[in-house]
């Protein structure tokens, strides 16, 4: 029934798939990252649209019987693409596609850091049946690929998020003294189930500390919001009052713009605050896991840059220590903690030149 639904609510498309050397799956991607150009074919798989043409042959060709993954079949073979492409990673049905077509080149891209959720599906699936299969994945770091190993057939490449690997910083003489930092804040809405870990009270709880912190120290503070659906207005009535400045979510490049400009970054848990780390600016992350509950690598409940504490003391010490760090004792904690839990490949070179390899 609640197919049926997706179904008459799906926007019906009559257009046969054109020819194409590349296949995105899933509308929900951001192709535009790794190919500029529009040279390239879509399957939604999120009933948002359905092909008429792909639907009849469907049909017409195989029944209803295992109609959704026939129905792909017939799509990619219409495309019949060199390679097929998602940065959705965490879906399980990508890796069961060259089952169903092997004549293209499977590539997936990580585009957020994992709990055990994605991996005890794959790994129910793995008892019962073969192997997940890809061809390349590109995944944050050596923590990752690692899990994958274990469940999924592919040659597994190491390069960071593509999105921060996009916007690379430029070279810059680091200044031994901090005068600003920015609070990486990922409270959002409540109407998505699957961010468990975005938690109110403890967001307030760190922003309030670094409002106490920063006027103590003299050092400017920043704030940027993930969610712009919520004003500037409201989180104002939600901290401390203190002399802070606001930044709203607009776009991924003016987000990777602002970052950029940083001296150091604060967050409880944040991709955007990993990738500040890999790009060698100075971080603190006060999460009750580090660097994300379920991670391949286990790392101790405090560490160089990190606490699980919610004492203010122990958030100060924290907080002194990195900004203590010489930029040559600080590069030497980036090289350790970026190539374990997320790396960096400024401009995309490694992604770029498998493809450039396949086409």
């Amino acid at each position: 029934m609640c197919i049926i639904f997706k179904l008459i609510k799906a926007k019906w498309l009559f257009k046969k798939p054109n020819k194409k050397d590349i296949l995105i799956y899933d509308s929900v991607n951001k192709a535009q990252f790794i190919f500029p150009k529009k040279n390239y074919e879509t399957l939604p798989v999120r009933y948002e649209s359905i092909n008429i043409y792909v639907f009849c042959i469907t049909f017409l060709t195989f029944g209803i019987r295992n109609f959704k993954n026939n129905y792909k079949k017939v799509f990619i073979k219409l495309v019949s693409p060199k390679i097929i492409y998602t940065e959705i990673d965490n879906n399980p049905a990508f890796y069961k596609l060259k089952e169903i077509y092997d004549k293209s080149i499977y590539i997936s891209v990580q585009n957020g850091m994992r709990n055990n959720k994605f991996y005890e599906k794959c790994r129910q699936y793995t008892k019962k049946k073969k192997k997940l299969k890809a061809d390349h994945i590109f995944v944050f770091g050596k923590s990752e690929k690692e899990r994958l190993l274990r469940i999924i057939d592919a040659k597994i490449h190491v390069v960071g998020n593509v999105f921060n690997n996009k916007f690379s910083i430029q070279p810059k003489k680091l200044k031994k003294k901090i005068k600003s930092i920015m609070f990486i804040s990922q409270y959002v809405l409540k109407n998505n189930p699957d961010l468990p870990y975005i938690k109110a009270k403890k967001e307030k709880q760190i922003f309030n500390y670094l409002i106490k912190f920063c006027e103590k120290k003299k050092i400017q503070l920043n704030f940027l919001e993930k969610d712009k659906r919520l004003t500037e207005s409201f989180f104002r009535n939600y901290f401390n009052k203190g002399n802070w400045i606001f930044h709203s979510k607009v776009n991924t490049e003016k987000t990777y713009k602002t970052l950029n400009k940083q001296q150091m970054v604060v967050f409880h848990f944040s991709t955007l605050g990993f990738e500040a780390l890999a790009k060698g600016l100075k971080c603190a992350s006060f999460n009750s896991y580090f660097p994300i509950k379920d991670n391949h690598i286990k790392y101790p409940k405090s560490g160089t840059f990190w606490s699980n504490s919610t004492n203010y003391s122990d958030f100060e010490k924290t907080l002194n220590r990195v900004i203590g760090f010489s930029n040559k004792h600080w590069q030497k904690i980036v090289n350790k903690y970026s190539s374990e839990i997320l790396s960096y490949d400024p401009n995309n070179d490694k992604i770029k030149k498998v493809l450039k390899n396949i086409l």
